[in-house]
């Protein structure tokens, strides 16, 4: 049967009309109530060669063996095309699905488009260096050294190693940034800073940043290390069946848990040491945050506290040391993020800082929320991220919340899935230690929905932030209801969602629709600068296959309707 015979005509005619027609009508915004099956709400904003090109780019990411050799095939291109050809290549196909332009003017028609449509902008620049084997190894082989010498008692999940130096291995996801120099994290600082500046420009906005591209990396894992020992003992003392927040040392259980680790502290040491610990309550006893809150790495007080004797005599610390060199490691990171924290602050953008591999993380959250008690008192501006594929995501964000609170500043939290799960199993089990990684998807999601209610309470109740980061269109109906519940409103100001350009559309544009704060992630960057972003979005779609097969169908039928009705655009009803 033709598509021109007079029946199926008007079927289609009937069916393209209705999908488009609903374009205009007041959206009536019931809460979960979303519907992710009408193109003509997600490719409002696109021309048909647009469409085109995302049915042809969804259709070859399809392909196992186009994926797994998409950077042997770009070199491939670019040798047999010449560099001018390939360019115009690459911009009329993947290039242009997955990046908004080559530089902060070039994006902005995209931009305008977009927000036109309800969908602001968070601006990336989606540039990632090729660093080589040799670059990497340098830093890693300095921190070996630093390890035997100085670090024989750190934790093996927080030690450097050859064999996982590269940690672009088996994370397709994500970006990797490796210490290069000051004068790099310096360079790449003013990169997110122009990022600020740009988001300024819209008048509201994101800008993600991950803390491995401001410095050193190896004091990220030393003060994990030694955030992980404190936490340790402070488990050991307590009753772990009892909920994180509910353990409470007393001074005199405080001694009792001294004398079941078989620690050497004096009664004098004690007596000076325990009410300094009661720092946030200071109601006689010290929980969870004050006893790692306390902590001050570079004075390390639990160095004199923790110290046990082994059956020779010899005293040795539970807790390490931070070197000089790691002081000022951290004092140049800190800096460099306090920078653009104050840039933010100051210019009404909100700051993102990315989660990054589970061994670098505590470290991250401690660095994050020290920036949140600084510039989030009036409102969000520094917001941390949790993976919710790590076992331990719940407890740190209760704690992150309970810290807040106490501080009484606006927390601020941007909720992901996560993009390490492959790398962080085969470290664990090649290395020793338990799998940070929850066991099955369920979990996963079990634990991103408890997440996601714990930080929409705080909303409610003392305005605090919440990205919601997920291409699942279920995670994004069940978001909107627990607005519901806590009845805030769509168009709630610090409750926003965030999807990929070039993902998701029909999960963006429905949400902004509806009046939700909706924000697309817009990379931008050179041709050949951001071919490394590019190969991440080919696995990425690849590991979303359910996802990524029912967003081309959706553009199959809305580019079926425009070439069968001769329409350049979707029309108004």
């Amino acid at each position: 049967m033709q598509w021109r015979s007079p029946v199926l005509r008007r079927a289609l005619l009937c069916r393209y009309s209705s999908q488009h027609a609903s374009v205009n009508k007041d959206a009536n915004p019931n809460h979960g109530n979303l519907s992710f099956d009408n193109p003509a709400v997600a490719y409002k904003s696109k021309k048909t060669l647009e469409i085109a090109r995302g049915v042809f780019v969804l259709r070859l990411f399809s392909f196992e063996t186009i994926v797994n050799n998409n950077k042997k095939l770009t070199r491939l291109a670019r040798k047999t095309f010449g560099e001018r050809l390939f360019h115009l290549l690459m911009k009329a196909t993947v290039y242009g699905q997955f990046i908004a332009g080559t530089d902060r003017h070039a994006i902005q028609p995209v931009l305008d488009r977009y927000r036109q449509c309800g969908v602001k902008s968070i601006l990336d620049y989606a540039v990632e260096e090729d660093v080589s084997a040799e670059g990497i190894m340098a830093p890693v082989k300095a921190d070996e050294k630093q390890v035997k010498e100085d670090d024989q008692y750190r934790l093996p999940q927080f030690k450097a190693y050859k064999e996982f130096a590269d940690r672009r291995h088996l994370t397709p996801l994500a970006a990797s940034y490796f210490y290069e120099g000051e004068d790099k994290c310096n360079e790449r600082m003013n990169v997110f800073m122009q990022c600020v500046n740009a988001s300024a420009d819209q008048g509201d906005g994101f800008v993600a940043v991950k803390l491995t591209a401001l410095g050193q990396t190896s004091f990220l894992l030393h003060l994990s290390s030694i955030l992980q020992q404190v936490r340790f003992i402070f488990d050991s003392m307590t009753d772990q069946s009892l909920p994180l927040l509910e353990r409470r040392l007393t001074k005199e259980m405080f001694v009792a848990g001294l004398e079941k680790l078989a620690i050497t502290t004096s009664q004098d040491v004690v007596d000076k040491m325990f009410p300094m610990m009661d720092t946030t309550t200071t109601d006689g006893a010290i929980d969870v945050i004050d006893f790692i809150y306390f902590f001050r790495p570079s004075e390390t007080p639990y160095t004199d506290i923790f110290k046990k004797r082994d059956k020779y005599g010899n005293e040795w610390p539970l807790v390490d040391n931070f070197t000089r060199r790691e002081e000022l490691q951290m004092s140049s990171t800190n800096s460099r993020l306090g920078m653009l924290a104050e840039a933010a602050a100051k210019k009404g953008v909100s700051l993102m800082v990315d989660a990054e591999q589970s061994y670098f993380q505590p470290a991250i959250n401690r660095l994050t929320t020290k920036m949140m008690k600084k510039y989030n008192g009036e409102r969000p501006v520094v917001f941390n991220t949790y993976q919710c594929y790590l076992k331990d995501t719940y407890d740190y964000l209760q704690r992150d919340i309970e810290l807040a609170k106490r501080f009484n500043i606006r927390f601020g939290a941007k909720l992901v899935r996560g993009a390490y799960m492959e790398q962080e199993r085969e470290r664990a089990g090649s290395i020793g230690y338990a799998d940070p990684v929850h066991d099955d998807y369920a979990a996963t999601t079990h634990c991103y929905n408890a997440c996601m209610d714990l930080v929409m309470r705080e909303v409610a109740e003392r305005g605090a932030g919440l990205m919601i980061a997920s291409h699942n269109e279920e995670t994004v109906r069940t978001a909107t209801l627990c607005m519901k519940k806590y009845g805030l409103a769509p168009d709630h100001p610090t409750v926003s969602f965030g999807q990929l350009l070039g993902m998701s559309d029909h999960i963006s544009f429905e949400l902004g629709r509806n009046g939700y704060q909706a924000y697309k992630y817009m990379p931008y960057g050179p041709v050949d600068e951001v071919l490394a972003y590019l190969s991440r979005r080919a696995n990425e779609n690849r590991g979303l296959l359910r996802g990524a097969a029912d967003e081309r169908r959706l553009l199959e039928r809305e580019l079926l309707g425009r070439l069968t009705f001769g329409l350049s655009r979707p029309r108004s009803a």
